[in-house]
Formats: structure tokens, C-alpha cells, sequence
């Protein structure tokens, strides 16, 4: 018996990566989207204007826009795996946003599950 996740309609998932890109199907266009830039994705938005270069970048104004997103889990990828600083990993814990920090692969798949079990997840990816 063959087994495979169906995805949802209704969110974003992503559908394809490699290196240098990702594919979205986005939940309100029956097109894949390409992206090669740095970008946020949730269940139900893609954000293009990120203006984040590198994840050690990340600051306190950064947690609590994490926060209006509604952010139950980040993800944060990139082409190498990179700490947070102490004092931001004790903001996200404050606000009580899990994070995790991780290669491009690993991070699109984890991003796709967790939208299937219905988790507000968030997905920042730095190119």
C-alpha cells in the first residue's frame, strides 16, 4: 500500500527546492510560484519584503513581528546552519514561539507537516 500526504487547498505549502530557489503552491493561485529571495512563509501569507540578510541579524523588533504573525513554530533556513543569540532565543521563549534553525531541505519538509497538522507555523528563508 502506498502512502503520500495530500496537501491542503487551503494554505501554502511548498511544493519544490533546491539551493537556489523554492516552489510555493500558494493556497489562492493554482500556479507554483518560484522564489530565489529571501522570504517568509505562512499557512496563509508569503511575505517577500524581508529585509534580513542573515539570521544572526534577527533582533528583538524581529521577535515581536514573529508575534503578530500568530507564530506557534519559526523555522529558520539557510544555507548553513547558524545559533541565534542567547538574548533573542530567551525573547522567542517569552513569547512562547518555538524555534528551530535549519538547512533549506530539512526546513521545507518540516514546514509541510506542520502545516498538515494545522500548526501556525512560519518559515523564514534566507538565501
Amino acid at each position: 500500500m502506498k502512502f503520500s500526504l495530500e496537501p491542503l487547498a487551503d494554505v501554502n505549502h511548498i511544493h519544490a527546492y533546491d539551493n537556489n530557489s523554492i516552489v510555493i503552491k500558494a493556497k489562492d493561485n493554482f500556479d507554483s510560484l518560484t522564489f530565489d529571495t529571501s522570504l517568509i512563509i505562512t499557512p496563509q501569507k508569503i511575505i517577500t519584503e524581508w529585509p534580513i540578510n542573515h539570521i544572526v541579524e534577527l533582533s528583538i523588533s524581529d521577535v515581536d513581528y514573529f508575534k503578530s504573525l500568530g507564530t506557534e513554530v519559526l523555522i529558520l533556513a539557510q544555507q548553513s546552519s547558524t545559533q541565534l543569540p542567547p538574548e533573542i532565543l530567551v525573547k522567542f521563549a517569552e513569547q512562547a514561539i518555538g524555534v528551530e534553525s535549519m538547512l533549506l531541505g530539512p526546513a521545507c519538509r518540516t514546514y509541510n507537516l506542520l502545516v498538515a497538522e494545522g500548526r501556525q507555523v512560519v518559515l523564514a528563508v534566507n538565501f
